[in-house]
This record gives structure tokens, sequence and C-alpha cells, in this order.
């Protein structure tokens, strides 16, 4: 195990590695949802009205465009605001335990399992939530094995 005092300062622990690398990855998802979330709550009709334009159908996307159209517009510009707020929670969080608090990951964690549960309030219940309860159970898990060095 890796010494995490120090040996200039007065027992200031040190950031682990492990615990930067998760934290910034963190801060990178957590942050551009947010700003995505954000913006879309923002703009909401102009970007309803871009999806459902002729301009954006007839360029060349990897992806389906009236699916996106349609989870828009079955989830309502509260949809993006809360789930904003939630990735502004989770980001919160993340600064903690950034700054070796414990309690960060109860603000994580909840903000983290709000927002699997977020699509299926307002979309539809039967979409599977599993890939994004596999990728937060696991930031979960690692920031979990931090909590020894946290205050």
């Amino acid at each position: 195990m890796e010494d995490i005092f120090e040996q200039n300062s007065n027992t200031q622990p040190l950031r682990p590695s492990g615990l930067k690398t998760i934290s910034i990855l963190s801060f990178l998802g957590s942050g551009s949802s947010l700003l995505a979330n954000l913006f879309v709550f923002l703009f909401y009709d102009t970007f309803i009205t871009y999806l459902s334009s002729d301009e954006i159908k007839e360029a060349s996307m990897d992806f389906d465009v009236e699916m996106l159209e349609k989870f828009a517009v079955t989830a309502g510009q509260s949809y993006f605001l809360i789930s904003a707020v939630l990735y502004s929670v989770s980001l919160f969080g993340v600064y903690l335990m950034w700054h070796l608090v414990k309690k960060g990951i109860h603000f994580y964690a909840i903000a983290q399992i709000a927002l699997l549960l977020l699509p299926l309030l307002f979309i539809d219940t039967s979409l599977s939530v599993l890939p994004g309860l596999i990728l937060s159970g696991t930031f979960i898990f690692l920031y979990s094995r931090f909590l020894n060095i946290m205050k």
C-alpha cells in the first residue's frame, strides 16, 4: 500500500493515483452530461424543432434522429432539468471525494442511482438500465476502495 501522507506537510493525506483517475473520469463524464442536459433544457424548443427539421434528417448520421426526437419529446423538458440537477449533485460528490471527504460517496451514489431510475419514470419502464448500472456500480465500488483514507 502506498504511503498516503506527504512528508513535507502536517500529515496532509495525498490523493492516490487511482482516486485521481476515477475522479477525473467522473468529472469529465458528469460534467459533460451536466452541460448537455442543461443546454437541452434551456434550448428545448429549438432542439426539438431542429430534430424534426428536414435538414438534420437528410444529413448522414450514425444514429437514428427520429428515435432521438421521440426520446426528447416523450421525456419532456423537465427530464433534462432534473438530469442536470442530478449530475450537479454527482459532481459535488466527486468534488468532496477529491478533497478526501467521505460523505461525497453518498452524494455521488444517490445521484447515480436516481439517474438510473429517471428514464424509467419519464420515458418507459421497459428500458434497460443494465449498462448504466454496471458503469455506475463500478465507479461506486472503486470509490469505496478509498473510503479508508477519507475523513
